[in-house]
């Protein structure tokens, strides 16, 4: 039946989005009770807690036979109710043709589950997009540009993309401060002119827009076949798919079908907001234990030419145990030929097994979809991505066609050759050299449909990326099971393609330490929410020692140790005897599960007042379905006075730590736990405890040194007092307690 006033509602967290379909006027507010029973969109300057406001309904740039383009909005012409949360919205383009929308409404927010448009001529498509319309004759003459008719409408005090700005690292704005802008949120970052966002946490897939009264975050619920941006126009913004069917051919000239090309959620935070987003996506199985892995990285050594893998073994298993190493970038003879580079390496066989001897398993580094030497991999144009003219594109890092190294031909899927070349080049690697582990990168490294595009519509926009990803991890997967496959977004439509996730490259979040420190800290946010999903993390340094303390201070929380530091930091300075113990300690004792939620005990998790910063905070999981436990403590107290939180007023401190449940069970009742001192202070925790073992890192291997008495009783309550001096730093790297 046709609604009356045509208006949508949806309801969750406490907030509704009242949607006007006839005018396409949508508003997210903190409405009073009766809201939403009338037919009319209150006028957002009306309500003191209004988190968004704009349109919803699908606006397209369509190419026209000039060379140009023609704005097209789509209307609604009525709206059926056809379930009991469903809506089906009969669309108009005026006179390029009619189609459909359809919509819920869920305990989450609003999801568009299907969009149709039928053309009355062939269309090219050159981008589409939600959150714009026509300006009015006033508001033309008002805009900064002539050669626009529309305009940006969706509306609020500001904008959350995680880590979307480096040096310091960034992931709130207010609605001014960028200005004109276009933010990467999948795989293509500066090939659209974006600031330079390379991985962790991307591909994000979606972005948040909120203040005072909450925050929606949206996206698209399957993989977008166009490049995916959040495009900034002075106060307003929009969400951007850029297809360029001006430049490529269209799958098909007068229908086209979108499923899931919109999900918009809400919550009290960007946070919140991200999460609830993310969370609709399950209900999801978390991955193996298996694939909870420490690593150390050649990358530190191998980018200032440090190729001695014989003096590396050496110096590595001294200081750093882990599960593995990985051979990063510069092993192969030449991007993408899975070939060791036996000139720099030339006792590359040998210096694999040096470090399996030294108990290191082996890991090696593949970029997706680039390849340096097309002719020695047996392809021809046809099998990379090409320009308008044929000629096969190149590409580097950072989009800069100024210079004479560094670029690389691009793999184009649609190649049944290209798709062989690497499901055969996975299976050799895997057969050759049974590693352990397969770290993808550069699933960002490609130009946009500016200047190319794959041959095949299916593999275009995002699809690129994952379709690289998928052909890499299916074959890895088919040699050996239990590959682990390292990559680094956070969303959930790329657990498929990823067993772990990376935090990659610090050097992103700015060059001092003081930058990374703070860069790492919010990635640990970020990355708590893969972790709500399922998804094992391994966290990772930049390019200065210094920050190390504080890295693995919060890896306690979020999972496994990573290192891509080499010997020595931009600085000069080596890893020191405290960092050695405090890296033993997280090695031996970190969290081997997969699946938690974050516990925030102080800090902040963003907003438009202040960037994440994580203080304390713990660490929440739900052994084998059971009840929830806080497995692991992260606690940082810069002052004199001992510090304590109400979530868990068993444990008083100064000076920073990390507490680690060994045998899975709440750190209020564990049976055996490890503390971790990271700064000079004292630790005490209630309870009965029959002894202190102590430990140091000799050679870097965790070593027991001696055992202490348990609790005593100073107040007629037992409680274990532990305090630790900075000289005591450099030669403990913790204690385990055992509880009575």
């Amino acid at each position: 039946m046709k609604l009356q006033y045509s208006t949508i509602v949806a309801a969750a967290a406490g907030r509704r989005l009242i949607w006007d379909t006839e005018k396409d006027q949508a508003v997210l507010a903190v409405y009073p009770d009766d809201a939403g029973e009338v037919g009319h969109v209150p006028e957002a300057t009306h309500l003191k807690s209004v988190i968004w406001s704009g349109s919803l309904l699908p606006a397209f740039e369509l190419a026209t036979d000039d060379g140009g383009t023609m704005y097209v909005k789509a209307s609604a012409i009525s709206v059926e109710q056809a379930t009991e949360r469903g809506y089906r919205i009969a669309l108009d383009f005026g006179t390029f043709g009619v189609g459909s929308l359809l919509c819920e409404t869920t305990d989450w927010g609003l999801c568009f589950t299907r969009i149709e448009a039928n053309w009355t001529t062939d269309t090219r498509i050159v981008s589409l997009r939600f959150g714009s319309r026509l300006m009015t004759e006033k508001e033309r003459a008002r805009a900064p540009r002539l050669d626009r008719t529309f305009w940006s409408d969706w509306s609020s005090e500001g904008y959350c993309v995680p880590a979307a700005g480096s040096s310091p690292t960034h992931s709130f704005w207010r609605s001014w401060d960028m200005g004109d802008a276009m933010l990467p949120l999948g795989s293509f970052g500066d090939a659209m002119g974006t600031p330079y966002s390379a991985a962790f946490p991307r591909p994000l897939y979606a972005a948040a827009m909120g203040g005072r009264h909450g925050w929606i975050a949206f996206g698209p619920g399957e993989m977008p076949d166009a490049p995916l941006t959040l495009q900034l126009q002075s106060t307003t913004a929009n969400l951007h798919f850029a297809y360029r069917e001006d430049l490529w051919m269209a799958p098909d000239l007068r229908r086209r079908v979108w499923t899931e090309p919109l999900r918009l959620a809400w919550g009290d935070t960007g946070y919140d907001a991200f999460n609830r987003l993310y969370a609709a996506f399950g209900p999801f199985q978390p991955k193996s234990p298996h694939h909870v892995r420490s690593f150390i990285c050649t990358w530190g050594d191998f980018k200032e030419g440090r190729y001695d893998l014989k003096q590396y073994t050496e110096r590595v298993s001294r200081s750093t145990a882990a599960d593995m190493v990985i051979m990063d970038d510069h092993w192969e003879t030449f991007n993408g030929s899975g070939e060791p580079n036996l000139e720099r390496f030339p006792d590359f066989e040998a210096d694999l097994a040096g470090l399996r001897d030294r108990g290191y398993e082996i890991a090696l580094w593949q970029s997706i979809g680039w390849t340096d030497d097309p002719e020695q991999s047996c392809l021809t144009a046809e099998d990379l991505l090409c320009g308008a003219d044929g000629s096969p594109r190149q590409w580097r890092w950072s989009g800069n066609p100024l210079g004479e190294g560094g670029y690389h031909y691009l793999l184009d899927p649609s190649s049944e050759r290209t798709r062989q070349l690497i499901i055969e080049r996975t299976q050799r690697i895997m057969r050759r050299w049974r590693p352990a582990a397969l770290k993808l990168d550069f699933g960002y490294g490609f130009p946009s449909p500016d200047v190319c595009a794959p041959r095949d519509p299916a593999y275009r926009g995002e699809r690129l990326a994952h379709a690289l990803l998928k052909l890499a991890y299916d074959a890895a997967k088919s040699v050996d099971p239990s590959v682990t496959i390292i990559y680094y977004g956070i969303h959930p439509l790329l657990r498929d393609v990823t067993d772990m996730i990376n935090l990659d490259d610090l050097g992103d979040a700015g060059d001092s330490a003081a930058h990374e420190i703070s860069g790492h800290n919010q990635r640990c946010l970020w990355a708590s929410l893969a972790a709500s999903h399922g998804m094992p993390i391994n966290t990772s340094t930049g390019y200065y020692w210094d920050t190390l303390g504080s890295i693995l201070l919060d890896t306690a929380v979020v999972g496994a140790n990573g290192l891509t530091l080499g010997e020595f930091d931009n600085d000069g300075n080596r890893m020191t005897d405290s960092d050695m113990n405090r890296w033993a300690a997280l090695q031996a004792w970190h969290r081997r599960t997969c699946g938690w939620k974050p516990l925030w005990l102080e800090g902040h998790t963003g907003s438009l007042k202040g960037e994440p910063k994580l203080v304390s905070w713990g660490r929440i999981e739900s052994p084998s379905g059971g009840d929830s436990a806080l497995t692991a403590l992260a606690l940082r107290n810069e002052g004199q006075e001992t510090k304590h939180y109400d979530h868990v007023p068993y444990v008083r401190f100064t000076g920073e730590w990390a507490l680690i449940s060994i045998d899975d069970r709440d750190l209020k009742h564990a049976g055996s736990l490890a503390c971790i001192p990271f700064a000079a202070g004292t630790l005490v925790i209630d309870g009965e405890f029959t002894a202190v073992h102590v430990y140091g890192a000799v050679d870097g291997r965790l070593t027991h040194l001696h055992t202490l008495p348990g609790s005593s009783s100073t107040t007629g309550q037992q409680e274990l007092r532990i305090v630790v001096s900075d000289e005591e730093l450099s030669s403990i790297a913790g204690y385990v307690i055992e509880r009575k």
